[in-house]
């Protein structure tokens, strides 16, 4: 009997324990964290991937068949607009052109004949007339003539850097056709002018037009950001399949106006396209807004901490940028905005107890549009 009175008086000594300490813990509150409420800036930014393009690229072709007698540059070099690049055997077209030549001189002498004749009457008008026809034939297979000739060399169209050659000289040439590729001899490309091709998600489209600013980096030199500026948005959709979902891209050109010579046609690349941008607006972190209930409505709104208490206050946001957001009403500069943490901020409840203690930076990270970094010769350094 005794020993179940001790038991039993532990049991309640365990209990009152258990609630003086769940009573001091209510009293203490719910640890959360906080930040002052502030002017900042917000830059928002709309981020893609894609790859390196030379503003202007040509794929060099034949079109005609022969064999190739000589190519005059090698990959890497420097071709200025109008240079002779390769040259094919041109013995039979040379020959063809020449007789076609003498072909169509006598032609003319005959025509000429033909007209003195018409002339005195001395032939029918039907008859000079299929004189001047037969020179006319002969004109037209002259003038092809000396196209087939003229096909034989092949020429830059625009000056840049030879990026690659694909035939050796020896082989026979193969016409171009736009539908297979195997027929491109060489591609020569502008690198003194570079475009971002990206794709943007469906639902950005909207927010990018062509004249914003936009920054990019290659994968190559992670370190350095380029300037940029976007071109060109995409009117045809880009589909694709991942997973059960199907996705719609549209594919946005954004020009280089700032570039290195270590990038290259084809690099992979990121891009923030800059939609929007306020400076001196009143901010607060993007995980401190949110939707919650206010008298049975579903509204965004921020905790603030009056009191040691948590006070729900609806709120009209704005602009927002991946950690912060706009607020244009409901709380003022000062105030103490609970910020986190998320498990407990998900939870918060209006007017429950908290105990707070401000965040390590209290400094906005959109304060600063663009953090300081190194002016390199090709461009920023990221710092």
């Amino acid at each position: 009997m005794k020993k179940k009175l001790i038991i039993g008086g532990i049991i309640v000594v365990i209990v009152l324990i258990f609630v003086i300490v769940s009573v001091l813990q209510k009293d203490k509150g719910k640890e959360v964290t906080i930040k002052i409420a502030e002017k900042g800036n917000i830059v928002s930014r709309v981020t893609a991937s894609g790859t390196l393009r030379a503003k202007s690229q040509v794929d060099i072709s034949s079109e005609m068949i022969g064999r190739i007698k000589k190519i005059r540059y090698q990959e890497g070099d420097f071709v200025k607009k109008g240079a002779l690049l390769i040259e094919l055997d041109d013995v039979k077209a040379e020959a063809n052109q020449r007789l076609a030549g003498l072909q169509m001189k006598q032609a003319e002498q005959e025509m000429e004949r033909g007209r003195q004749l018409f002339e005195k009457k001395l032939i029918s008008q039907e008859s000079f007339e299929k004189i001047a026809l037969t020179y006319q034939a002969a004109k037209v297979t002259y003038q092809q003539a000396q196209d087939s000739y003229a096909k034989t060399k092949i020429y830059a169209p625009i000056s840049g850097k030879v990026m690659k050659i694909n035939v050796e000289e020896g082989e026979t040439a193969v016409m171009g056709t736009m539908n297979y590729q195997g027929t491109v001899m060489m591609t020569i490309a502008d690198l003194s002018s570079m475009i971002a091709v990206v794709r943007i998600d469906e639902t950005d489209v909207p927010d990018v037009f062509a004249g914003q600013s936009a920054e990019v980096i290659a994968d190559a030199m992670p370190d350095s950001i380029f300037k940029a500026m976007v071109n060109k948005v995409g009117l045809m959709p880009i589909t694709s399949q991942l997973s059960t979902e199907q996705v719609t891209d549209f594919e946005v050109e954004i020009e280089m106006h700032e570039f290195s010579t270590m990038l290259r046609p084809g690099m992979n690349v990121k891009a923030d396209i800059i939609t929007d941008e306020k400076d001196s607006i009143l901010v607060v972190p993007i995980q401190a807004s949110g939707k919650r209930k206010i008298k049975d409505k579903n509204v965004e709104s921020v905790f603030i901490a009056e009191k040691s208490k948590a006070v729900l206050k609806e709120v009209t946001t704005g602009l927002s940028s991946d950690t912060e957001i706009e607020i244009l009403s409901g709380i003022e500069i000062g105030d103490t905005v609970i910020t986190g943490p998320y498990r407990v901020l998900s939870k918060l409840k209006d007017g429950q107890a908290v105990n707070f203690k401000i965040e390590e930076d209290s400094i906005s990270t959109s304060s600063l549009k663009i953090k300081p970094r190194r002016i390199l010769r090709f461009g920023r350094r990221r710092g």
